[in-house]
């Protein structure tokens, strides 16, 4: 199939490793894929273009911001119907962005199905999260249109898709999939010793964390359950991977709580050395998520085959079982955090299992290949 991938987005950090990784799918299944971006076909790359729209972002006012958001329309609808018009696509996948209509739009007009990826529900995360959402009607109009006229959607929660269906999007006009990960680049055989050694890992029982250090991501939360079994045990270690706005924050209380010689930040790292690091955790930590959203941390834990700890909630559990591939414990609950982080401290043996558990689940549902398939699948059918 022909197929024509449409996203208006930076490219970087989880969104642009989500585009690569199912264009790469949709490739390696044999299809032919036309990306159309303001950014071009590379992703998490620091390019001279990518660098200028993130400035530009940067210095704009919200309401300008937003109003140039709407205007974008204009831009995507023409850049599209030129890939329509030169590639002759068997369909369009378009990732979900606010005020985005432009892709809908040329599949209405072309007969083109579309099929509508949902990785947010911007009207409600930009109010709620952002802060920055001036034309709060128009923003909910759009996404309501927006899911309503596309030939599927496609959500990455169950939560995600009641969200919408809450808004009025039909319900059968809806399908879950979760995020994938790449089983060759996270495999439970990656060599920790050199990442080990390099931060002074040896003989510590690693508890871990990567991403990007933002409020809503919890840190606070596995400080202070760390905090709790650190006091008894010197074999404990702290491995934070990632960077981002709330790191002097977090080293801060690390300071104020006296953890410094079992806690370390590496800072960013890139995406391809991340399996590295990870190797290197025995027990993984999500500790905060929001309600809608697919951790891909937490899928690529899983396909490193790592005893993951995370939040009891419903789209948690779209992608992991209590006990069986996963340790879930009581969502914003710092003892019942502190309890699940012990059992997996304590218990060698729950670990393996549940990091065993949690590999073979990845092998069979939850790569970016099977997200690919499904989506052919989709088109099949419509």
């Amino acid at each position: 199939m022909r197929i024509v991938y449409h996203h208006r987005t930076l490219g970087d950090g989880a969104e642009g490793i989500h585009v690569a990784e199912l264009i790469k799918a949709f490739k390696n299944l044999g299809h032919e894929v036309r990306v159309v971006s303001m950014i071009g076909e590379k992703t998490n790359v620091a390019t001279k273009k990518q660098s200028k729209l993130t400035r530009i972002k940067k210095m704009m006012p919200p309401f300008l911001f937003e109003l140039a958001e709407i205007g974008y329309n204009l831009h995507g609808y023409r850049s599209i119907s030129k890939a329509v018009r030169d590639f002759k696509p068997d369909f369009i996948y378009d990732r979900y962005v606010n005020y985005n209509y432009s892709a809908v739009g040329v599949g209405r007009q072309h007969n083109i199905p579309v099929i509508l990826e949902v990785n947010s529900p911007y009207s409600f995360q930009k109010q709620t999260f952002d802060e920055k959402l001036i034309f709060k009607n128009l923003s909910r109009w759009f996404e309501r249109k927006i899911c309503q006229n596309a030939s599927k959607v496609i959500t990455v929660s169950t939560p995600l898709k009641t969200f919408l269906t809450s808004i009025g999007v039909p319900l059968n006009h809806i399908v879950v999939m979760p995020n994938g990960a790449d089983p060759e680049v996270f495999r439970a055989d990656v060599d920790d010793r050199e990442i080990r050694r390099q931060w002074r890992l040896e003989g510590k029982i690693v508890v871990g964390f990567t991403g990007i250090l933002r409020p809503w991501h919890g840190l606070d939360l596995l400080l202070k359950a760390f905090e709790s079994l650190a006091q008894d045990r010197d074999d404990l270690h702290l491995l934070i991977v990632g960077d981002g706005p709330i790191r002097s924050e977090v080293e801060s209380e690390i300071k104020q709580k006296g953890l410094m010689e079992k806690v370390t930040i590496t800072g960013r790292q890139p995406h391809e050395k991340v399996n590295r690091f990870v190797a290197a955790i025995d027990i993984a930590v999500s500790p905060r998520a929001t309600f809608y959203a697919s951790p891909m941390k937490i899928l690529e834990y899983m396909a490193m085959g790592k005893a993951i700890l995370a939040p009891d909630m419903e789209n948690i559990r779209d992608i992991l079982s209590h006990e069986e591939d996963g340790f879930l414990f009581k969502e914003e609950d710092i003892a019942s955090m502190t309890e699940g982080l012990r059992a997996l401290v304590e218990d060698s043996a729950l670990r393996l299992k549940l990091g065993h558990h949690a590999r073979k689940k990845i092998e069979n549902e939850r790569t970016w290949a099977h997200n690919a398939r499904a989506v052919l699948s989709i088109i099949e059918t419509i």
